[in-house]
This record gives structure tokens, C-alpha cells and sequence, in this order.
């Protein structure tokens, strides 16, 4: 696809700034997703700290808890496996020249 040097160089500096384009906004985004998670824990919305809570109730907290975590590994994962996948492609463009 591309053919000189200076062509590529454009297209990894345009994935550098994709890349952390995605970083800053996962870390705005972390505040408030955390934010939301404390709010839906507490005594007024799921009541979390109470252990007479039932089955569902703490069910929906152990998934309100791993929200956050999931969410960011997904992010972490995109990262990944665009720079990865960008490092794969051009391999396999090296190979079948």
C-alpha cells in the first residue's frame, strides 16, 4: 500500500496519535466511571456493605465492582492489539515481497 519510506512514517505517527488519543481518554473517563461505581454501591442505591443483602443484590455488586476493571481492560486491549496488529500486518507486507 505504501511504497516509500515517508509514507509510513505518516501513517505510524498517525497511530501514535490515535494511541494516545485513547489513553487520555481513558484516564478522563476513569474518574467519573469510578465516581459511578461508588455512587451505585452505597447505602442508598445497591447497599453493598449490608450483609443481609440477597443473592441477586450481591451478584450486582461483584459486577458493579469488576465494571470499571473490565472496562479498562478492554481499552488497554484495544491499545494492544491495534499496535500489535499494525506490527503483524507489516511483517506479513515484508514477507510477500
Amino acid at each position: 500500500m505504501f511504497n516509500n519510506k515517508k509514507a509510513a512514517g505518516g501513517m505510524m505517527f498517525f497511530g501514535m496519535m490515535i494511541a494516545i488519543m485513547l489513553w487520555i481518554s481513558f484516564t478522563q473517563l476513569l474518574g467519573p466511571a469510578t465516581d459511578a461505581t461508588a455512587s451505585a454501591r452505597s447505602v442508598s442505591q445497591l447497599d453493598c456493605a449490608n450483609s443481609t443483602i440477597s443473592i441477586g443484590t450481591k451478584a450486582t455488586c461483584v459486577i458493579t465492582d469488576w465494571m470499571v476493571f473490565g472496562w479498562a481492560g478492554a481499552i488497554i486491549a484495544l491499545i494492544i492489539g491495534a499496535a500489535g496488529g499494525g506490527l503483524i500486518d507489516r511483517q506479513l507486507k515484508k514477507k510477500q515481497q
